[in-house]
């Protein structure tokens, strides 16, 4: 079944290149870039003039939303050496310049924000069992304190990842979480802490709320707990799974499985829901666009490998990204492509 767009009787199908409303944001086209690790920063995390020159390109070249590369909350966390840190001293004065530079492209940006490793109120690598009500807020304090950072340096959204392997995804997975209080057992009680932290993101600040959020083992306990982030404040969601980088790979066919899951979701809830992962095809996209419920894409690699690639689309000059999704970029934390 396709899709299509009606205007006074025309019917017209979607395209990557539409003007679509994403919540409250006109975005210039459905390509979403999503980043992660962060390899052109100076000393104590400083911003370089390279990484003030990507986000510039990136604006500028047709995306319709930018989430920056993970900010971590923690100094110490397992991936913090390449990423941002949200504690940096120069955080808000630098980061103010990025949203300023995309802003001016009329492209919204969301700040990345996360962690794996939970060592909070003096203690190490916390499991999720282990957690104390006190130790459950004060990872809430600590959201609050970075998204009212995020909102001060002029960020339009923040996305909470917790997708993949970052800590809540943990908390939420049923597999793992086998608590016995508010925050263990059923599906809502596993999905609280981030409720509440949404909770208190809206009461704080103006913030746009996306979720990175993972399709796990169990796909009806994973569309409840999208829909429960719906239904409590989450302005959009993203769908990914965990390791992503690792389960799309050229040449694999690992993608059918998410893409039925997030048209599933984009069809289920009255929020915009982006696929996350694995597309680097512009005519498949808009096949993908045209049968199925999904809106929006995600796309981070082929932006490595230029950022340039969305202007050459929409020129005609190409259609397949050049990214060979070797990996490089994600097993060697870099921000930049490896192969030349």
């Amino acid at each position: 079944m396709y899709f299509y767009i009606i205007f006074d009787n025309i019917i017209s199908m979607k395209s990557i290149f539409d003007n679509p409303n994403f919540g409250e944001f006109k975005l210039n086209s459905r390509i979403v870039r999503t980043g992660l690790w962060e390899s052109q920063d100076e000393l104590q995390k400083n911003l370089s003039a390279d990484i003030f020159l990507r986000y510039e390109t990136l604006a500028k070249n047709n995306v319709g939303l930018i989430t920056t590369e993970l900010i971590s909350m923690y100094t110490h966390d397992r991936f913090s050496d390449y990423t941002h840190y949200i504690n940096s001293p120069n955080f808000v004065r630098e980061f103010k310049e990025v949203t300023s530079i995309v802003n001016q492209y009329n492209v919204p940006i969301f700040a990345q924000v996360g962690f794996v490793n939970c060592n909070v109120n003096g203690k190490q690598m916390l499991e999720v069992n282990d957690l104390t009500i006190e130790d459950i807020r004060k990872i809430q304090a600590d959201y609050l304190m970075t998204a009212k950072k995020v909102a001060f340096a002029g960020f339009d959204g923040i996305q909470l990842s917790i997708g993949n392997n970052y800590y809540l995804s943990r908390i939420m997975n049923p597999f793992e979480n086998q608590r016995t209080d508010d925050y263990g057992g059923n599906t809502y009680n596993r999905v609280r802490i981030v409720l509440e932290i949404i909770k208190l993101i809206k009461k704080t600040t103006n913030l746009h709320v996306n979720c990175r959020v993972n399709l796990y083992q169990d796909e009806e306990d994973s569309l409840e707990i999208c829909k429960l982030l719906a239904d409590n404040g989450a302005d959009s969601l993203q769908i990914t799974k965990f390791l992503s980088p690792q389960y799309f790979r050229k040449g694999q066919d690992n993608q059918n499985m998410l893409v039925d899951f997030t048209d599933r979701v984009a069809s289920e809830v009255d929020i915009p829901v982006i696929l996350g992962g694995g597309m680097s095809d512009m005519n498949r996209i808009n096949d993908l666009i045209n049968s199925t419920s999904i809106d929006f894409i995600s796309m981070q690699r082929p932006f490595i490998r230029d950022p340039e690639f969305l202007t050459k689309w929409k020129n005609g000059e190409s259609d397949v990204s050049e990214c060979k999704t070797c990996n490089n970029c994600y097993w060697k934390k870099a921000s930049v492509c490896l192969i030349r």
